[in-house]
């Protein structure tokens, strides 16, 4: 898969696209972070600690009717 392209077109550099799961209604893109830490969002240092990873769903504009 064009890792790179599909995040590209998407404005999504912070990630990765991992699967494209194509539906008779649906295109969806999965996609996780390049980098295995974050920040802290209080003092912008490397958080030791991640918290909890929630999944997302965000819809974008049409693709090809889908």
């Amino acid at each position: 898969m064009h890792n790179n392209l599909i995040t590209d077109l998407m404005d999504l550099p912070d990630l990765v696209a991992t699967d494209l799961i194509k539906t008779e209604e649906y295109l969806v893109f999965v996609a996780d972070y390049k980098i295995d830490h974050v920040k802290c969002p209080v003092c912008g240092k490397k958080a030791e600690k991640i918290h909890d990873r929630k999944t997302q769903m965000i819809q974008d504009t049409s693709l090809r009717d889908k």
